[in-house]
């Protein structure tokens, strides 16, 4: 069924290019108009470690440099200063063990994965919210196809922050790590560990599809990207909602504040900008004018 999806997803792409140019072909945007006296500029990032994303961000460099403040999902010094109230939110409490909400098949497959990838097993996840296993399992299983490049150069998001902090930027986490962890912990804690269990299932038989993943976004195919990647939507109306489209619209929200204040470079997951819930359609919305820039 999931070929069969993609496949059709193809097809669309296929059908939409033979007709009109498409929409989002860049990771870096010009925000500008309504009424603003600087440009601020939004540039789509990957969570996850390969050098070839660091060097293509290069070509972002002199819009990073003119803008006086950088933005972020979560500005990680502030959620170093929560750790432990993070940590609390990230457990399920006492009387829950993921050892027991996961068949013993999916169990012992996702521990030898994890194992492998990160170095750390399974039990020592065994009282943290499966969704949060669930996030670490696909960006592991994601750097893994990426070539093997996983390790060798930092995540495109925290690269940029320790440039932001050597140039003495103002820095803005656009969420609050409470909010991120709400969007997480959106269905029960058996819920997650279906959707986990299914994420398991489908990696066993079909892979990750990482290496397309960072084929199109090394591409700037914005397009591609949204229609390679994993239909959120399935994951239950609830949960989507809250990882997609109200985190779309907080952070549009939110920069539609602070890029009134200064000029600023914004970097978020690529994810959130393409589509008319992204981020690029909101702050059109919202009167902004949104250009590709490269």
């Amino acid at each position: 069924m999931k070929k069969v999806v993609k496949v059709v997803q193809a097809l669309v792409l296929l059908l939409l290019a033979s007709n009109t140019q498409a929409q989002y072909k860049s990771l870096l945007w010009k925000i500008s108009g309504n009424g603003l006296k600087d440009t601020s500029y939004l540039y789509g990032t990957m969570h996850v470690a390969d050098p070839r994303i660091i060097d293509l961000s290069n070509r972002a460099k002199p819009y990073f440099d003119a803008s006086k403040a950088f933005a972020m999902e979560i500005d990680p010094d502030a959620g170093e200063k929560n750790m432990m109230g993070m940590m609390s939110k990230l457990m399920m409490g006492k009387g829950y063990s993921l050892q027991k909400m996961i068949p013993t098949k999916e169990y012992s497959y996702l521990d030898s994965i994890c194992s492998g990838l990160i170095g750390v097993p399974m039990i020592m996840f065994d009282n943290v919210s499966p969704v949060v296993i669930m996030t670490i399992f696909e960006e592991a299983s994601m750097g893994l196809d990426a070539s093997g490049l996983q390790g060798k150069a930092p995540v495109l998001d925290l690269y940029f922050h320790d440039n932001a902090k050597k140039a003495k930027k103002k820095i803005i986490g656009i969420e609050t790590v409470a909010e991120q962890l709400g969007a997480l912990n959106a269905l029960t804690y058996q819920e997650q560990a279906d959707m986990l269990k299914e994420e398991v299932d489908s990696f066993r038989v079909n892979g990750s599809g990482g290496s397309d993943v960072v084929k199109y976004y090394l591409a700037q195919d914005l397009d591609s990207l949204a229609a390679n990647s994993e239909d959120d939507s399935k994951k239950g109306e609830k949960f989507y909602k809250a990882l997609v489209v109200d985190r779309n619209e907080r952070m549009a929200n939110r920069m539609a504040e602070f890029i009134k204040k200064q000029p600023t470079f914004i970097a978020i997951g690529a994810l959130h900008l393409p589509g008319n819930i992204g981020v690029i359609a909101l702050l059109r919305k919202k009167g902004f004018t949104v250009e590709p820039v490269l």
